[in-house]
């Protein structure tokens, strides 16, 4: 691997981190106005194309364990990815599992392309957001 990179991977392994942690003493709501905040200056510290941090988000994730949940990895791609200029869609759904259970994901899109998240055909949306502007 590049140094480039590396530098892609340990940024955004540090902002799951940092998210997951925010995740439990904040609202969602005050997350997302501080990453929108914020977002200038981690685009700059990670600056690569929206497939490579896409890649990036997907492979620390999956070494993260349960720190990165999809919601996690949800508002860190709002976070690299998300402009007033190409906002994000981020959308939180549920569906019913074959225990009768609910279960929730969360997912982001553009362009009605899902760019972080599994498809979300089986879910219903909930809840929805686009990118928050600083």
């Amino acid at each position: 691997m590049t140094p480039a990179d590396w530098r892609v991977l340990i940024g955004v392994a540090v902002a799951q981190v940092i998210t997951s942690v925010a995740l439990r003493t904040m609202s969602l709501s005050a997350i997302r106005t501080r990453a929108a905040r914020t977002r200038r200056l981690a685009q700059f510290l990670v600056r690569d194309s929206e497939e490579r941090i896409v890649w990036a988000i997907g492979a620390t994730g999956r070494r993260l364990g349960p720190i990165s949940t999809c919601l996690v990895r949800a508002l860190v791609a709002e976070l690299f990815l998300g402009s007033p200029e190409r906002p994000l869609y981020l959308a939180i759904g549920v569906k019913r599992t074959t225990s009768g259970a609910l279960e929730a994901h969360a997912w982001v899109g553009r362009d009605g392309r899902v760019l972080v998240g599994e498809t979300p055909d089986a879910y219903v949306p909930l809840v929805g957001w686009t990118t928050l502007s600083a």
